[in-house]
């Protein structure tokens, strides 16, 4: 089982064939791991490079009146 589930996580495609006699249950936490697995690592990563710098400072505004 502890293959089937680092499996699924890493959607490498493996299995042990455990998988067919699973409840329903069984089935769906499998489905969502793989999900997880999926959409986990790619959306940690763009969160990480995407990250932006907060300013800390902003630039006074006036208007100024020539002539």
């Amino acid at each position: 089982m502890l293959f089937e589930a680092t499996s699924a996580f890493g959607t490498v495609g493996l299995s042990t064939g455990v998988t067919q006699s699973l409840s329903i249950l069984g089935k769906f936490i499998i489905i969502v791991t793989m999900f997880i697995g999926r959409i986990g690592p790619l959306t940690m990563a763009l969160a990480v490079a995407l990250q932006q710098e907060k300013i800390a400072f902003s630039y006074p505004e006036e208007k100024i009146m020539i002539g």
